[in-house]
């Protein structure tokens, strides 16, 4: 009787483990783009707390990362016919101050990078597309942090003019989201951006080729995945990093392009 108990109970046990961790997912080819948007153990009564990952997290993630051969690279070069295999993105959705202050040290101390992007209507300013929504105000990067960061080796990309969702938008909406996005940045960088990631992931077909005409070459979805041939440069997947992750999430994220259902 104790012996079928067991039995059961550790059957159970394995349900519940396959339920929470996809480990029985095949492995997937290509690039994991990892996509993060606070690095911060403060939560200031935000509704989202998945979006603040903690910095002991961070810097524990960055290890495993470190100790499994990974490289990081920007997203520009996780593109390139030459990528390294082993390479990964450390992407940044909006410019937060927090990125300066408790994401880049733990990166500089390791020796890697990072790509963020930006909402070029809100530099030095704050997320004030999130108050609708209940979220505290948090202050993002000026222009001063912006061009020391890019001297230092970050990769910036456009998060658009005013974090607008871009699907449905009309024609001279998307024309200031994107070549607004561009040229306000590149009056910040003294060059043209190369990347985008798409406010909250919503884009279509026009605000891709809006995207493309602006002169961003790759553009980031919140669709979870791989980067690897036969993907969409203007449709690439992304993998988010939730603040309740631990490192048996990130390494299932990193080969299987997520960790749960």
């Amino acid at each position: 009787m104790i012996g079928w108990l067991t039995a059961g109970l550790g059957l159970a046990a394995a349900a519940g483990l396959s339920a929470r961790y996809n480990w029985w997912r095949p492995r997937r080819p290509g690039l994991p783009v990892l996509m993060y948007h606070h690095v911060t153990d403060e939560l200031n009564n935000t509704p989202l707390p998945k979006l603040r990952v903690t910095t002991k997290a961070f810097a524990a993630q960055l290890d495993l990362l470190r100790a499994k051969g990974y490289q990081t690279v920007s997203l520009a070069q996780a593109m390139a016919p030459d990528a390294p295999a082993n390479g990964v993105v450390l992407s940044f959705d909006d410019g937060y101050e927090d990125f300066y202050s408790q994401a880049w040290p733990l990166l500089r101390q390791r020796g890697m990078s990072a790509t963020v992007f930006l909402v070029a209507g809100a530099i030095g300013g704050d997320n004030f597309w999130d108050r609708p929504k209940g979220e505290p105000r948090e202050p993002l990067m000026d222009a001063a942090r912006i061009r020391e960061l890019a001297a230092a080796g970050v990769e910036f990309g456009g998060h658009g003019f005013g974090h607008v969702a871009m699907a449905g938008l009309s024609q001279a909406d998307l024309a200031r989201e994107t070549i607004g996005c561009q040229e306000a940045l590149g009056a910040i960088l003294g060059q043209p951006c190369r990347v985008f990631s798409y406010p909250y992931g919503l884009y279509d077909a026009p605000a891709a080729r809006a995207v493309g005409q602006a002169g961003f070459t790759v553009a980031c979805t919140t669709r979870p995945g791989m980067l690897g041939p036969g993907v969409d440069p203007l449709a690439a997947p992304r993998i988010i990093v939730k603040r309740s992750d631990n490192l048996l999430d990130l390494r299932l994220k990193l080969t299987r392009g997520q960790s749960r259902l």
